[in-house]
Parts: structure tokens; C-alpha cells; sequence
């Protein structure tokens, strides 16, 4: 396969390596993101839910 390759094959496979690895790093960046925001929506809704039941409790 690479035997028939020739000069412009050969220049453009660097620019596509990184292009591929920079978008890879964006998504990563993004899911990572993405779950840190997930998180925190969790352990607010947990914190509301426990402040409602000690509302609830202490009446």
C-alpha cells in the first residue's frame, strides 16, 4: 500500500495526523467537560433533596 504512495501522500499524512489528534483532544476535552458538569448538577440535586427532607423533618 505505502509503495505506491507518492510526494503528496506522503506531505499531506503529517497535517492529517494532527488534525485527527487535535480533534480528539477537543472531544476528550469536551465528554471530560461534560461530566464535570453532570457531577455537580448530581450533588446539587442531592444537597436539595437532603435540605427538603430536613424541611420536612423539623416541621
Amino acid at each position: 500500500m505505502f509503495e505506491q504512495w507518492g510526494l503528496e501522500e506522503w506531505i499531506i499524512l503529517p497535517f492529517l495526523l494532527i488534525a485527527v489528534a487535535i480533534i480528539i483532544w477537543f472531544l476528550r476535552r469536551k465528554i471530560l467537560r461534560k461530566f464535570e458538569e453532570i457531577e455537580l448538577r448530581q450533588q446539587f440535586e442531592a444537597r436539595r433533596k437532603r435540605q427538603q427532607r430536613l424541611l420536612l423533618e423539623s416541621e
